[in-house]
């Protein structure tokens, strides 16, 4: 297939960006990566990164371009690989295709990759190009990766909605809605690029969440208003933000996330909305075991989970340490980005651990006096020793305030 039509050369790098988007959520334990060939200042291919085990996304676009991308031009969203996998190195791909040109924004955080791909075109003649004014908006679509590949856990988004007064629901536990149609739409687009969502016993049970990416629940006029108004963004000019606040129908292609749940309620009810297929995972811990595989309440359903890999004992530990230990499980089976929904116990436990890298506030134009807190953590004895974010961007959605910001900041020099 070829693209007709030519470009701004400085728009190239942000196309390839927008395919390494379109992928998130379908790639993981591989980081999404977008590919453009150009010849002659039109783009002949295009290519964003598979399922693992499948072609990357310099591969797929080669395929495309059908043998007639020698002396092409490449740009793609991150370092090509240079080691052999699950699949071969796109570098080799690249070299064997006669590719002149390969422009980049950034090296790839892999210690196996980073450098080494850029080395090995350079000794087989390719020119690479480092387009580092895109370095930024690179940046943010592989922090999950980063955090995957050098700690082998996956990243721990915090997404909550609160009252002006720091609250998420009201002393009785209700908490519908504090944040309006808008935000909950947005909410929405987060999910379907997450590979997990995770939650509480306790809100499973007073919320019964499907927790599934659901944009027929959203009126048409609020789809169309975000794509025809702009939204715009105070602070760091963050690229997934960007496409979050201006994306249609590309993201209703997405599969939903698993549902990951710390905590059985005590009436194991498999009819909740949580259980409606078997795309979850549950985390005990061994106190717990026989009463839960051997008790009356629906033991058959959870025994089969059990077995199935779908219910996981973690040992009798700290909160803290069995974060971690639920963490290590889920970068096991190959997890990278994670949304944390429910619970402030839950989320105080993620907080003292360390595990939280990126928080997500929507702040409502509302106030309880009184209800829920957000996160239930020990806390710093100081306000000299709160948790400053880093690249904090902000955006206002028809009333409320949505918060983006990272735990750390992006280390380039730690490539």
């Amino acid at each position: 297939m070829s693209y007709t039509g030519a470009m701004n050369s400085n728009n190239y790098m942000k196309q390839a960006l927008e395919l390494a988007l379109y992928g998130m959520g379908k790639t993981s334990p591989n980081p999404s990566v977008g590919a453009l060939i150009v010849r002659d200042g039109r783009i002949i291919a295009r290519g964003f990164t598979g399922p693992c085990g499948t072609d990357h996304a310099e591969v797929v676009a080669l395929k495309e371009a059908r043998g007639n991308a020698r002396g092409s031009e490449m740009y793609v969203s991150l370092e090509p690989c240079c080691h052999y996998g699950k699949t071969p190195p796109c570098t080799k791909a690249i070299i064997e295709a006669g590719i002149r040109r390969v422009h980049i924004p950034l090296l790839d955080p892999n210690p196996r990759v980073s450098g080494k791909g850029v080395m090995a075109l350079r000794d087989a003649g390719v020119e690479v190009i480092f387009q580092s004014e895109y370095a930024g908006y690179a940046a943010d679509l592989i922090r999950p990766f980063k955090k995957y590949i050098l700690r082998k856990r996956p990243f721990v988004l915090l997404k909550l909605a609160v009252t002006l007064d720091g609250h998420t629901a009201t002393e009785t536990g209700d908490s519908k809605w504090i944040s309006n149609e808008y935000s909950r739409l947005v909410v929405h687009r987060m999910r379907s690029l997450c590979d997990g969502i995770i939650i509480g016993k306790n809100a499973v049970c007073a919320d019964n969440p499907s927790l599934t990416v659901r944009f027929e629940d959203f009126a048409g006029e609020v789809k169309e208003e975000f794509r025809d108004k702009t939204f715009p963004i105070s602070g760091n000019d963050n690229f997934i933000l960007q496409s979050l606040l201006k994306a249609g129908d590309d993201f209703s292609d997405k599969r939903n996330p698993m549902r990951i749940i710390f905590g059985l309620p005590e009436a194991a009810d498999k009819s909740a909305r949580i259980f409606h297929d078997e795309n979850y995972l549950i985390f005990e811990t061994e106190r717990n075991r026989q009463k839960l595989l051997e008790g009356k309440n629906d033991a058959g359903l959870i025994k089969k989970d059990y077995d199935e890999g779908r219910l996981v004992f973690l040992p009798d530990i700290s909160p803290q340490e069995r974060i971690f230990a639920a963490l290590d499980v889920l970068g096991e089976r190959g997890l990278l980005l994670t949304i944390l929904e429910g619970g402030a116990k839950l989320a105080g436990s993620f907080y003292d651990a360390g595990e939280i890298d990126q928080f997500v506030f929507f702040i409502a134009p509302k106030i309880l006096g009184g209800g829920r807190p957000a996160i239930e953590a020990r806390g710093p004895d100081k306000i000299t020793e709160s948790l400053i974010l880093k690249d904090v961007s902000t955006v206002i959605l028809r009333g409320d305030i949505m918060l983006w910001g990272y735990a750390r900041e992006f280390n380039f020099e730690s490539l």
